[in-house]
């Protein structure tokens, strides 16, 4: 088997395998992927790569927005939905102006909202680990003096 062929089974394996929020971070990952490419490619004066490159990053940005649930995520799929179309018109603006600068900051803040994401799955994936690390309280009897307590749980 070729790298290229072992690497695309591994990201499809790893596709299979993932959360909603690990997909959400791989979406990330090959969008600033993607910019980086873009960047390197103003660089280069390699207007087909950097089309090229900067039309997948679109394709990654409608799959982030297609994600959102709008009716059901409230205040944050809002605010998620208008940093994705500020991200949208940023990039059509580096591609037009070939203004790598803009590219750079936007992966800046792709990183930033990216880090928020790993929280989110790092607290479920915490969450996860301790239900099934806990084991069952034991059966009281009745006459028991202890006093009953009550665990609240709940997933982001």
């Amino acid at each position: 088997m070729n790298p290229k062929r072992t690497q695309l089974a591994y990201q499809e394996a790893a596709v299979r395998n993932a959360s909603a929020v690990e997909l959400v971070i791989m979406l990330y990952d090959i969008l600033a992927h993607d910019l980086q490419s873009a960047i390197e490619a103003m660089k280069a004066g390699n207007i087909e790569a950097r089309t090229a490159k900067l039309k997948h990053g679109f394709l990654a940005l409608q799959q982030l927005e297609g994600t959102l649930r709008l009716e059901e995520g409230g205040d944050l799929a809002a605010k998620l939905s208008r940093f994705y179309s500020m991200m949208r018109a940023q990039m059509m603006t580096a591609q037009t102006q070939q203004d790598p600068g803009i590219l750079r900051e936007l992966i800046q803040l792709l990183f930033s909202v990216r880090e928020a994401w790993v929280e989110v799955n790092d607290r479920q994936a915490a969450g996860s680990e301790a239900a099934m690390t806990q084991s069952p309280s034991p059966a009281r009897k009745p006459g028991d003096d202890q006093e009953q307590s009550q665990t609240a749980s709940w997933k982001a």
